[in-house]
């Protein structure tokens, strides 16, 4: 059940307040408060989702009270009742109201605004993705949001605006100590709420370096005596520098025959389709198929564009995943149905072109590890590129400690938590790239024997990041 306070000091206007919500009852918690002080006590100890405050307070300033709310608590909307005119209505949404409604009240308009901020003061729960790995997909999606961090007996506050993590609290750290201790907590449920314009942006760095500084700082308070990190240079295997990343190889678009074959897609698989004169990827579903005949899938919308488009050019190609791979097919459309739903039929492909999934470089995927060389030293880091084929890891460097006695060819032994898996896993491969610098050390490993249930995990994960990046 959501909570609204109302402020108001009037008595008489505080009650008429409380009779226009009165029908919602049952579905919302009305709780009173005469002044702000008294707003901001509640707010301090239990959950708030929406303010409604009067702006017509007798000796005393309610732009002031509105400032101090919106600026203490960001991450609840709050909705100013003015008598002033425009310049007040004005002067309360810069000091953070997310709206503001001018006296005499119309009931219906301030039951619509309330109902709409109380749908943004919170957009849902996220349990069992990494904390690090939520706040990459925000990035990528430039999101603005406030997210409330709960881990067992902790409780954190990480505030996003535009994707860039702009802020952080716990109850004992604020800004980057914050962030580095939230950004490690395990088993997080993230509640997604509301982020007015007020929150300052007091971190500077970017999310990456925040990411790899927490484990970092991590693992040096839980890092095993004789666990140690490694040394300077800047070389490959034969001596020379290298400043070109080459791991992993670029992948080559293969291509395989379904004449006489079932295209291994279920009914009801989505799959995209490019058309000739619409500039996005446009996503379907597959309806049905007549083996070497018919290709049947739904028609996207908007339908009108789509047509328009086909009349032009009746080219299409359609992209899926299966298996770890990134499949397209050519086909031509051979008819539109309409009725009794809109479909298109298309020419049952001859050749499918396939890649493998995330052979090219991912650089914003943070998985921790832990890697055991052939001299037996173990050193912890991050995997920041990562396909089926093998991954790139990054491991900071502390000076004065030698690196380990490894080279191109030398087998190696990773050890994860993989996204979607409970258990850490043990991941064999060989190393095909090495670069060192002072600060780090840079290791591109080529899986060995993947088990198939390591790459359907994989897999999943690399799709699932890239469906939401999209």
């Amino acid at each position: 059940m959501k909570t609204i306070i109302l402020i108001e000091n009037d008595i008489v206007e505080l009650e008429r307040l409380v009779s226009i919500f009165r029908k919602w009852q049952k579905e919302i918690n009305i709780l009173t408060a005469r002044d702000e002080e008294t707003a901001f006590n509640i707010i301090s100890t239990q959950q708030v989702d929406l303010l409604v405050c009067s702006l017509s307070h007798p000796g005393g300033d309610g732009l002031e009270g509105v400032s101090r709310l919106t600026s203490s608590f960001p991450f609840v909307p709050c909705v100013a009742i003015a008598s002033g005119g425009k310049d007040i209505s004005g002067q309360a949404v810069k000091l953070g109201a997310s709206r503001c409604l001018e006296r005499p009240i119309e009931t219906e308009r301030l039951l619509k605004v309330v109902s709409e901020l109380l749908e943004l003061s919170s957009s849902g729960t996220v349990k069992g993705i990494p904390i690090y790995s939520f706040l990459q997909m925000l990035e990528a999606e430039r999101k603005t949001c406030t997210l409330l961090v709960r881990s067992r007996q902790e409780t954190g506050i990480l505030y996003v605006r535009d994707g860039e993590l702009i802020g952080a609290e716990t109850p004992k750290l604020r800004n980057v100590d914050a962030a580095h201790a939230i950004l490690t907590w395990e088993e997080a449920v993230i509640e997604i709420k509301y982020l007015n314009d007020r929150r300052p942006k007091e971190i500077d760095k970017a999310l990456i370096t925040l990411i790899m500084e927490a484990f970092q700082n991590k693992d040096e308070r839980t890092m095993p005596p004789g666990m140690t990190d490694t040394d300077e240079g800047n070389h490959d295997a034969e001596g020379k520098r290298d400043d070109q990343q080459s791991y992993p190889d670029q992948p080559q678009l293969s291509h395989v025959s379904v004449v006489g074959t079932r295209i291994a897609l279920d009914i009801g698989s989505r799959v995209k389709l490019e058309i000739s004169g619409i500039s996005t990827d446009m996503v379907s579903v597959v309806v049905g198929m007549l083996q070497d005949r018919l290709f049947i899938v739904t028609t996207p919308t908007p339908h009108d564009a789509v047509h328009e488009a086909i009349e032009a050019s009746r080219r299409i190609v359609v992209r899926y995943i299966h298996a770890g791979k990134v499949c397209m097919f050519k086909s031509q459309v051979l008819r539109v149905i309409e009725e009794p739903c809109q479909l298109l039929l298309l020419d049952y492909p001859q050749v499918i072109h396939y890649h493998e999934l995330r052979k090219t470089k991912r650089t914003n995927i943070f998985i921790p590890c832990t890697i055991d060389f052939r001299d037996d030293t173990i050193l912890y880091g991050v995997l920041v590129d990562l396909s089926n084929g093998g991954t790139l890891c990054v491991i900071r460097l502390k000076e004065g400690i030698p690196p380990p006695q490894t080279d191109i060819g030398d087998e190696v032994q990773l050890r994860c938590l993989l996204p979607g898996l409970k258990e850490e896993q043990e991941i064999g491969g060989v190393i095909r790239n090495i670069k060192k610098s002072k600060q780090e050390l840079r290791i591109g490993i080529e899986f060995r024997s993947l088990q198939p249930y390591l790459l359907e995990t994989i897999s999943h994960y690399l799709y699932s990041i890239e469906q939401l990046a999209n």
